[in-house]
């Protein structure tokens, strides 16, 4: 135990794990301080209660802010579930549309079409109508000249009735003569010859006639069917005549019907066309509206992310102080193997650090652990001892001893004393890396290589393409060429040593080992945060920690991310830097575990 106490160097972890064992110190003095003591001591507990109240005041804010961001959350969810039925309904909406006006389309082209056949149709009806007056005229002229031939032909058989009659009657005459020229005997014998002739031509004459007016009576009766023929063609062009004009009236009717309907048609698609145009708006507007959500959102969680890592950096700030350091034990990195029983159900568990007043367990099964609860813990080495759950991070369980009996904190002193006897070597190692560092500033400043305002400049000028981000600063240039040999000699010391660096009080690490300093690759984020370290604000607890540590050092442990979801438990050795009276930052010295 005396060798432990000789190691105390009043350092903390810092705020990189929850403090288990942080106790808050009244303004009343020591008893035992003396009188101008006293004094201090109860101006250093005023202080240090206004403080406390002050980080307390920042926890609150923190809460609410972050309270506000959850509602602004949830608010903004609520609404991006309205926007994504919107855009939904906008999308089922345009392609209705679509298809309405698609039809519509279809329709106008359909009806004109059949206003196309129609005008055909009108055509052709005027057509008809006029073939049908042409056919009346024909008709009624065919009728004119039938009735004409006909009345030539009634001419003809009164004229061919006439010689009929003259020929009868020549029969008659030559009759008479026969029998007169027979009485005269033999002179009346020339004159019987002759009258036997015109007999003979009588008799030819009436058969002709005869003939002749055969033929006339079929041509009559032929001329009487053409007429009746013509005139019942007369009489149907009379009858069609009023339906070609029904039909034209019909199709006039229908054709100003189509047009009307044609036009209504191409009012209802330009109409559906303008409702899809809306609708793709509407759409569009909410896809915009739904971008600029998710932009609001993204900022909103980012102003959780920074209320939070605000509330951790004046916390930090606060604690870093020497009148806000509120931590009575150093917690050292070891890895001790146990039990932990909540509630008659034991789960396996390894600390990743420990101190006098409490330990730090990582869990497989650590489920239903709540803060608050009360554990059995047993370790090898220590044994058995009470603790309560004062917080559950991504880290493990931050737990606290509760009333350990004396077995166990002897047991516990003896391995912090170990533990720190194994740490005074990083110790000494650390610490001088970070007075040759700060002896190299020095030496730039007073040979005017770089300014005082040069080397503390934070002014972090972002690396355009670089994926995670890279920055630079005006003393970077200069820190390039006196950090990486006294960097690189001391990394060879130990090969356990993971990395040594410096960084500033921000966090910023501008030179880093030449194993993690690599060009960063384009498109491969997961290789450039394992091989590109170097250029790199690293403002997690545990860089801040080490760029804020004013002790002669720190010692702490951490996950470090190494990219592609690989984590890596290291144990640290800080020591600050100061240049010129003024704290730079600190040398971190890291170790695998």
């Amino acid at each position: 135990m005396v060798l432990f106490n000789k190691m105390r160097s009043n350092t903390r972890l810092g705020p990189a794990h929850q403090d288990e064992t942080d106790t808050h110190h009244g303004p009343d003095a020591d008893p035992t301080d003396t009188p101008g003591q006293a004094g201090k001591s109860a101006d250093r507990g005023t202080l240090t209660l206004a403080l406390d109240m002050i980080e307390d005041d920042l926890h609150v804010a923190a809460r609410n802010l972050n309270g506000i961001a959850s509602d602004v959350q949830t608010a903004i969810t609520a609404q991006f579930e309205v926007l994504e039925q919107i855009r939904q309904d906008g999308m089922d909406l345009a392609a209705q549309t679509n298809l309405a006006s698609q039809n519509a389309t279809g329709l106008a082209e359909s009806i004109d079409a059949l206003t196309t056949s129609s005008a055909e149709i009108e055509s052709q009806m005027d057509r008809s109508s006029a073939l049908s007056d042409q056919a009346l005229d024909v008709a009624g002229h065919a009728n004119q000249e039938v009735e004409a031939l006909r009345n030539a032909i009634l001419s003809i058989s009164e004229v061919v009735t006439l010689i009929s009659d003259i020929a009868k009657q020549t029969n008659l005459l030559a009759l008479n003569a026969t029998i007169e020229a027979a009485r005269a005997g033999e002179a009346g014998k020339g004159f019987a010859v002759v009258a036997s002739e015109v007999k003979a031509l009588s008799v030819e004459t009436q058969r002709a006639t005869d003939q002749i007016v055969s033929n006339i009576d079929r041509l009559q009766q032929s001329a009487e069917t053409s007429i009746a023929s013509v005139n019942r063609i007369v009489d149907v062009i009379g009858e069609i005549r009023p339906s070609f004009a029904a039909v034209e009236a019909a199709v006039q009717t229908q054709i100003s019907t189509t047009n009307e309907i044609g036009d209504r048609a191409r009012e209802t698609a330009s109409f559906v066309d303008q409702v899809r145009g809306r609708a793709n708006t509407i759409n569009d507007r909410a896809v915009s509206a739904e971008q600029r959500g998710q932009t609001a959102q993204n900022a909103s969680e980012r102003l959780g992310q920074s209320v939070e890592a605000l509330r951790h950096r004046f916390t930090m700030m606060i604690r870093q102080s020497a009148v806000g350091d509120r931590r009575q034990q150093d917690r050292l990195p070891v890895r001790l193997t146990g039990t932990m029983a909540v509630g008659g159900k034991p789960c396996a568990v390894e600390t990743r650090d420990i101190s006098e007043g409490g330990t730090l367990v990582h869990a497989e099964a650590a489920a239903g652990v709540r803060p608050g609860l009360l554990a059995d813990l047993n370790l090898n080495k220590l044994g058995t001892v009470r603790v309560r759950v004062v917080e559950q991070s991504d880290v493990g369980l931050h737990c606290a001893f509760v009333d350990p009996d004396p077995r166990f904190t002897e047991a516990l002193g003896d391995l912090l004393a170990e533990i720190h006897g194994q740490f005074a070597v990083y110790v000494e190692r650390a610490q001088t890396g970070a007075q040759a560092i700060a002896a190299a500033m020095t030496g730039m400043i007073e040979k005017g290589s770089m300014s005082v305002e040069a080397l503390f400049d934070t002014d972090y000028a972002p690396i355009p393409g670089t994926n995670p981000q890279q920055v630079t600063t005006r003393s970077l240039s200069v820190l390039e060429s006196i950090l990486p040999p006294i960097q690189e000699d001391i990394l060879k010391t130990d090969q356990r040593m993971a990395f040594c660096a410096a960084v500033d009080r921000n966090g910023y690490l501008p030179v880093h080992n030449r194993i993690y300093s690599h060009p960063q690759r384009s498109d491969d984020p997961a290789w450039n945060t394992a091989n590109s370290r170097n250029k790199r604000i690293f403002d997690d607890r545990a860089g801040l920690s080490a760029g804020r540590n004013t002790r002669p050092f720190l010692i702490q442990s951490y996950a470090r991310d190494m990219g592609n979801g690989k984590t890596v438990w290291m144990t640290e050795i800080d020591a600050p830097i100061y240049v010129n009276g003024r704290q730079w930052g600190g040398f971190r010295t890291a170790y695998k575990q």
